[in-house]
């Protein structure tokens, strides 16, 4: 019969791609739970225990960074306030330096009008007027001196005000997230490790339901083998036949529609096992998907704590390296303005010399004057003047060294190396570790949705094409009751040898208990004494032979 052939064919074919699904779907399945097993070894125990050490010492280096910063800033006001006043002190001592000038030219014009005062006082006034002049220009040399430190000291108070305001923004933000990106570690790995426990569950679950499926498609090769027996039972009747092939068909037919009943009857039943068990691994192949979307938080989106956790550390990390510029900024302000105050300070003491010059000249003026009598005395004023002007740029000169002083010692605090080494050494190593674990779960995570969705697709379809009811089952029961019509109104009277014959033939090809069960009820029903001894005969011998 073509409908025999043709559901034998059916079942090879698709018993066959049933296997391979199967195989796939185990090999898929542990593919899935493998690629778990990895993303949950990416925060291992160790990496989550020492990136969250490293990321709350990292956050509280972050936090004392703004009273760093403040502290810095008012070294750096305090420099400046100095400078202010030395600033303050050259607007005296140029005044002061000014009025010895003007004294200087009236020793000059008073001794010149003085019949008895000679050529002597001339010559004091211009060394006197040449000292204020070399005086005058070291004062110069100083305030450009000063206004290059003062300038120093502006722009690096503005920098500082511009990461005051960038450590305002970002603290306590950035150290507040970064303990917070901790704690979600220790929380995802518990997540993890529960999410773990779950998927060996799983795995029990789908090794259980593969094998289920696994046995079930048995049912493939024994309903083939049952079709061809029947075949060979048809072409038995077929070859015997001859001129009473009606009746030997008649006696032979309810059995071969028995054995594709029986056959029909347990494929069905095998096959309705095949298409529960593939449901179920898909079902939980499903599952394992949504676990791993649970257990991820949706990281490969680019949603996850770790995507959070690496804004916050590239965040912290610009800070840190902004606050490492200004550190080395500040201290380049201050041994500048330490290498300054060696260079002013000796432009102080040259000042100071012309002081005690000046003063000494007049001096000798005022002698001069005492011996030329009452002549000399407006000379002799103006010497005391010019000698009392001296002592006030004395003065001047004496508070311009007391705040050099003041500057040396605040500088030299702002030349102590002050870094912050500790937290970028601390964020660059967790960055580092969370960045690596991040690439790595995203990878597995593509993979892994990868994978999933395809295994998830296969079993899904194929749980939907093996209903092999429509094509095999049906065929063999239409089959089945075909051949049963063939004996209705025919007598089952063949040749009893024949009969014995082609039952023994077909009792022989028998491989399954649940055939010979069949063959002998249906054997029972026939009459013919001979004939049951003949089978029971056989069967005995087909009993020692298979089974």
């Amino acid at each position: 019969m073509a409908g025999l052939e043709n559901a034998r064919s059916v079942v090879e074919q698709r018993f066959l791609a049933a296997g391979e699904v199967l195989g796939f779907a185990v090999g898929g399945v542990g593919q899935l739970i493998g690629a778990l097993d990895k993303l949950a070894g990416a925060l291992d125990t160790e990496t989550v225990a020492a990136t969250r050490a490293e990321l709350d010492h990292a956050a509280q280096n972050l936090l004392g960074l703004q009273v760093r910063l403040e502290q810095r800033r008012g070294q750096t006001r305090a420099l400046s306030r100095v400078v202010d006043q030395l600033r303050g002190g050259i607007e005296e001592m140029r005044r002061d330096l000014a009025y010895l000038r003007v004294f200087a030219l009236n020793i000059k014009v008073t001794a010149a009008g003085i019949p008895g005062a000679g050529a002597d006082f001339a010559v004091f006034a211009q060394e006197i007027s040449d000292r204020i002049e070399a005086g005058r220009l070291e004062l110069e040399a100083f305030a450009a001196e000063v206004e290059v430190l003062h300038q120093q000291l502006q722009s690096a108070l503005a920098h500082e005000q511009a990461l005051a305001g960038e450590c305002e923004r970002l603290i306590p933000a950035v150290p507040n997230g970064l303990s917070a990106s901790a704690d979600e570690i220790t929380a995802h790995h518990e997540k993890v490790a529960r999410v773990a426990t779950d998927v060996r569950g799983l795995a029990q679950n789908i090794q259980r339901t593969v094998g289920a499926a696994l046995g079930a498609l048995q049912v493939g090769d024994s309903t083939r083998q049952r079709i061809e027996h029947v075949q060979l039972g048809l072409r038995q009747v077929a070859a015997h036949g001859q001129a009473g092939s009606a009746s030997l068909g008649a006696a032979v037919h309810p059995l071969l529609a028995a054995q594709l009943g029986a056959a029909a009857a347990d494929f069905n039943r095998d096959a309705a096992q095949i298409q529960q068990s593939m449901a179920g691994i898909a079902g939980d192949a499903a599952e394992l998907l949504r676990l791993r979307d649970l257990a991820f938080g949706g990281s490969a989106a680019g949603g996850g704590f770790l995507d959070r956790m690496t804004l916050h550390l590239g965040q912290a990390l610009g800070l840190v390296d902004r606050m490492e510029v200004a550190d080395a900024e500040a201290a380049g302000t201050g041994r500048a303005a330490v290498d300054a105050v060696d260079a002013l300070s000796r432009r102080i003491a040259v000042l100071q010399s012309i002081k005690t010059d000046v003063q000494q000249m007049a001096l000798n003026t005022t002698l001069k004057c005492a011996r030329i009598g009452d002549a000399g005395k407006p000379l002799s004023v103006i010497a005391i003047e010019l000698r009392n002007h001296a002592g006030l740029l004395e003065g001047s000169a004496r508070q311009a060294q007391d705040a050099l002083e003041t500057l040396a010692a605040d500088a030299a605090q702002m030349v102590q190396e002050r870094t912050v080494d500790a937290a970028g050494a601390a964020l660059t190593a967790a960055t580092a570790r969370v960045r690596n674990a991040n690439a790595q779960v995203e990878a597995e995570l593509a993979a892994l949705a990868e994978q999933g969705e395809a295994v998830v697709r296969a079993l899904r379809e194929a749980a939907g094409q093996l209903d092999f009811h429509g094509e095999i089952g049906a065929a063999l029961e239409t089959a089945a009751v075909a051949l049963d019509a063939t004996a209705q109104g025919a007598a089952p009277e063949p040749a009893p040898e024949i009969l014995a014959q082609v039952l023994q033939a077909i009792a022989k090809s028998y491989t399954m208990a649940q055939e010979r069960e069949v063959h002998a009820a249906m054997v029972g029903e026939i009459q013919e004494q001979g004939v049951r001894e003949t089978t029971v005969e056989a069967g005995d011998e087909l009993d020692a032979v298979l089974f």
